[in-house]
């Protein structure tokens, strides 16, 4: 007999699967950059640059909001934006560092942003696992709307659950 995921069980599975897939695709992205698959000229990294610095000014900003707001708080979990300020503070420094200096090092422009993409895939592996048995409260508040039935709704899943029982026991009678 196959048992049903509840709603919550299936919620966390797919947010964590969610954060994991993110976290891979961060993995290979870091890796195919730092061995030159994916190759880095000046106007590549100049747009990856402004794109970055804004990512990072928003995941700073995010903390911020998120700490301020009293209505927002209860709904995220903080640990997520504590873990990525990290990052965002190193992108904002280093878009900072390269567009001022306009810098060509090679080195610099192989491995800076990769730095930060590993950084980032680690935070999200951590938070796949983690969020598994410790839900972000915007999905437990999700769950609980989505799981309020109206009365028919409880009676019809009694007489299913009395169904399965009375099937069950038929099963080990003929055991």
């Amino acid at each position: 007999m196959k048992k049903k995921l509840d709603a919550l069980t299936k919620a966390k599975l797919i947010y964590s699967g969610e954060l994991i897939i993110i976290a891979l695709v961060f993995l290979v992205i870091a890796i195919l950059k730092m061995t030159k698959v994916i190759p880095t000229n000046e106007t590549r990294h100049l747009v990856i640059n402004w794109i970055t610095l804004f990512g990072g000014l928003w995941v700073i900003t995010d903390f911020i909001w998120a700490l301020a707001s009293k209505k927002r708080r209860p709904k995220i979990s903080l640990l997520d934006k504590c873990l990525h300020l990290p990052a965002g503070l190193y992108m904002v420094t280093f878009d900072l560092y390269c567009i001022i200096s306009q810098t060509k090092d090679e080195n610099i422009l192989r491995f800076g942003f990769p730095i930060a993409i590993l950084y980032l895939c680690a935070c999200y592996i951590f938070e796949g696992f983690y969020h598994f048995y410790h839900p972000v409260p915007g999905i437990l508040a999700a769950v609980v709307e989505e799981e309020v039935p109206d009365e028919e709704g409880k009676e019809d899943q009694q007489n299913e659950n009395n169904e399965v029982n009375k099937e069950e026991e038929k099963q080990d009678e003929i055991k």
